[in-house]
């Protein structure tokens, strides 16, 4: 195991802080747009084809940017890559929130994306100079625990502000939450690191890792759009042939060589393997329950947003727990259990009938979210733990893009499994479920590698 040292011997929660804020910008942005759309679209005379790029101009930088924003960042200071990342996307804020064009607010929303990329993978490297390795997966929940609870916060809190405030007020309420960010960072997030410093600019090598995981990305997310909406043909088959094209050539490249080495690294590429199984699930989920709701019991969207808390709420409560004891006692044992909660939770889902009450159904999905809040900050620490300091950033940027992917593939499985009723529900739980075992296999062999390791050493 390589350990990662800190810049001090305590612990800077403050600094903490400040990347949690960091994280909530980009999460909240993720959702709290959509309830906005209409009002958006009206306002500056465009229809609902042109208005779904709201959303996808903010996303496809967060997965094509992700890797690079990662190398990037091995190389850069934590403060300065901080700062930059979060002023940079409470300046898109404005620019989206003052556009007088359907086209000048496309720009701002894809600019919003690129510093969001940044704010995602600069939060482990922060948390790894500025936090003990015995406060590490405690850290590490914090942070992660506040993607899913700003996610569910987002379409509620959009709502608010663009019926109170109209719709430009959904990203100017950023602003403050910038200030915020940059202000506690300033005042304890590292400058400097060895080997680290300033703003290294980019270079022709970034750029071309940049267009082809953009490729890679863009055709993904159209072939995973015409197959949730089960548009068989050739189309979604050329679409997922140019994605695997695009990926094959990324794996020639001479900057993929730090990612492929942290994909094998025996100690990483379990972890790596389970975090997108785990996340898949949630997001399928997300689809599943909605549509289970409304055409089996025939719940109302308030009744639906109210079963979902249950899974957050798992989550918020689990997470802070799962990083004291992962402290303590390891980060992959919690890891595991955090996947044996998740295969229970999905396994008691498979139960579920036209007789299933809300309240029943609340508690498994809870039993998930506690899966998911023990299994996530002891998760990341185990990276944290198992990279190279050299190579921080990049296994960041990696964590950020499994996770993108998990939440992007979820929907669109649940999407293609679901039929109608109680069997498309089930048929989409089984779906679930048999990840769940996956990621809980990979992270139980994880745990065994780690103790024949320990046996030798």
């Amino acid at each position: 195991m390589t350990g990662t040292p800190t810049t001090e011997d305590r612990t800077r929660w403050s600094a903490v802080a400040a990347v949690s804020l960091g994280v909530v910008l980009v999460a909240l942005d993720m959702t709290v747009v959509a309830v906005a759309l209409p009002a958006l679209g009206a306002d500056l005379g465009a229809g609902p084809a042109l208005t779904q790029w709201v959303l996808l101009a903010y996303s496809l930088p967060l997965f094509a940017l992700s890797v690079p924003a990662g190398r990037w960042l091995d190389r850069a200071g934590p403060l300065p890559a901080f700062v930059l990342a979060v002023s940079g996307f409470g300046a898109a804020s404005v620019l989206v929130a003052a556009a007088p064009t359907m086209g000048v607010l496309l720009l701002g929303r894809a600019v919003q994306g690129v510093f969001g990329s940044l704010v995602n993978v600069v939060a482990m490297p922060i948390v790894a100079a500025s936090v003990r390795p015995e406060h590490r997966a405690r850290a590490m929940s914090i942070v992660l625990t506040l993607i899913p609870l700003s996610g569910v916060a987002g379409p509620a809190l959009g709502g608010l502000l663009a019926d109170t405030y109209g719709w430009r007020s959904v990203f100017l309420v950023n602003v403050p939450i910038v200030l915020a960010a940059v202000w506690a960072g300033t005042r304890t997030i590292p400058a400097r690191l060895p080997g680290r410093e300033g703003l290294p600019r980019p270079d022709l090598r970034f750029a071309r890792e940049t267009l082809v995981l953009g490729l890679a990305g863009t055709t993904l997310f159209l072939t995973l759009d015409l197959l949730g909406r089960s548009a068989g043909g050739l189309l979604p088959a050329l679409l997922g042939a140019v994605t695997l094209g695009a990926l094959a050539a990324y794996a020639r490249l001479p900057e993929s060589r730090p990612v492929r080495a942290l994909l094998t690294r025996r100690t990483l590429r379990l972890p790596f393997l389970a975090l997108p199984l785990v996340l898949t699930g949630v997001g399928a989920l997300n689809f599943l329950v909605p549509y289970f709701l409304a055409e089996v019991r025939h719940a109302s969207p308030a009744r639906i947003g109210m079963v979902l808390l249950a899974l957050s709420a798992g989550m918020a409560v689990c997470s802070p727990i799962a990083g004291v004891l992962a402290d303590r006692l390891g980060s992959r044992p919690v890891a595991l259990a955090g996947t044996v909660v998740v295969v229970a939770g999905t396994v008691s889902l498979l139960f579920t009938d036209a007789g299933t009450g809300t309240l029943d159904l609340a508690w498994r999905l809870a039993l998930v979210g506690v899966g998911n809040g023990l299994f996530a900050g002891p998760n990341a620490a185990t990276v944290l733990a198992c990279t190279p300091p050299e190579l921080m950033g990049t296994a960041s940027g990696i964590s950020a893009l499994l996770r993108t992917l998990g939440f992007a593939l979820g929907p669109a499985l649940g999407a293609m499994l679901w039929t109608s009723g109680v069997a498309g529900f089930t048929a989409g739980m089984t779906a679930v479920a048999a990840g769940a075992v996956l990621a809980a296999t990979a992270t139980a062999l994880s745990l065994r590698q780690r103790g024949r390791q320990a046996v030798s050493a």
